[in-house]
């Protein structure tokens, strides 16, 4: 796992239940976008999370989409320190 991904993968982690943007993550890590993207992408190939979206209105009620990330149960339940040791 790079070290990136280490970061977002630990971002989901300990924000387990939040609702969280790409961007969300980008501003706590202070990464860019294309980073989060890159990891999260390569998250979801793993099985290790997942993207779900919702329909929202803004303040004029026009809809737009949000798509939230999160990890799945197994990305929940893995250890990327164990994964180094193997």
């Amino acid at each position: 796992m790079t070290e990136g991904s280490r970061k977002v993968f630990n971002f989901l982690k300990e924000n387990a239940g939040l609702k969280v943007t790409g961007h969300d993550i980008a501003d706590a890590l202070d990464v860019k976008i294309n980073v989060v993207t890159g990891s999260v992408n390569g998250l979801c190939k793993k099985g290790y999370a997942v993207r779900t979206e919702e329909q929202v209105a803004d303040a004029e009620g026009k809809m737009s989409t949000i798509k939230y990330i999160s990890l799945t149960e197994a990305g929940l339940a893995f250890d990327p320190d164990a994964e180094k040791a193997e």
